[in-house]
């Protein structure tokens, strides 16, 4: 994708297709409501409100009215590194953790200020610089979200588990998007945490109802499609870039999951 793109989002864009995304969002609804899944959390989007996508999250559209109508600024990793150069580490774990902005007064006065200055750089055509202006709207967004956040903190009643077993699966997740190209198995990701197989299965079906293979395999799933509808790469370099030993080994796990072939897939 560009650096920057700002788009639409309405009943006529809804798809309810789970996918991978390799670039961030901020979306900002103004009426109606939408309901989305990220990962394993669902949020709401009801009237005007924020919500924050990341690279790598697996979107999937749940639910969303006739009526709703929002804005969305997409931004690339490079962007977000850049959006992030002077903002903490944590700054960017809290905003994953609680991505809805239902703050009036911030979505009032920064946040509909910032997309107004968006829409104004994105449609003149001489402005040159549109992509750093926009890195440096998302950190002023992202510092000032951060601040609210540790100013008003939430208790979040329909979390499961311990603090302990939230960060162990936080850091599951962590591990499985940064590092899925190379575990395709649960014993490697137990290993980089330092904990048993069993313990591992015990706080990723805790959290979401499913085992840690069903979702190391999802995850796996949605980035070879992502990567064989937007890359142009070869399915035999493919196969490498996600330690497949062969295509032919590629082919079967897809066809297992997904009930189709690589190359039928890129025909659809």
């Amino acid at each position: 994708m560009e650096q920057t793109s700002l788009i639409s989002i309405n009943r006529s864009t809804f798809s309810p297709e789970a996918h991978a995304i390799d670039h961030g969002a901020i979306i900002y609804s103004h009426m109606g409501s939408a309901s989305v899944r990220i990962n394993f959390d669902t949020w709401e989007l009801n009237g005007e409100s924020v919500l924050c996508f990341f690279p790598g999250d697996i979107i999937k559209w749940e639910t969303m009215s006739d009526d709703f109508t929002a804005d969305a600024i997409l931004y690339s990793s490079d962007t977000l590194r850049s959006a992030s150069l002077n903002v903490e580490h944590a700054v960017y774990n809290t905003l994953r953790a609680d991505r809805r902005c239902g703050y009036p007064a911030l979505i009032k006065e920064v946040v509909s200020s910032m997309f107004r200055i968006f829409r104004f750089y994105f449609t003149v055509e001489h402005y040159t610089l549109t992509d750093r202006i926009v890195a440096l709207q998302l950190q002023a967004f992202f510092l000032g979200f951060y601040d609210y956040l540790l100013a008003n903190p939430r208790d979040n009643q329909g979390d499961k588990g311990t603090q302990r077993t939230n960060e162990l699966f936080n850091r599951f997740m962590e591990l499985l998007e940064e590092e899925f190209h190379e575990g395709h198995e649960v014993n490697y990701y137990a290993e980089r945490m330092n904990i048993s197989r069993k313990y591992l299965g015990i706080i990723v079906s805790g959290k979401t109802g499913f085992p840690p293979k069903h979702i190391i395999d999802e995850y796996i799933v949605l980035r070879l499609k992502l990567a064989m509808r937007t890359s142009k790469r070869s399915l035999k370099q493919i196969a490498a870039d996600f330690h497949f030993p062969d295509q032919s080994a590629l082919t079967r796990y897809f066809r297992t999951h997904v009930g189709m072939s690589p190359q039928q897939y890129r025909l659809k």
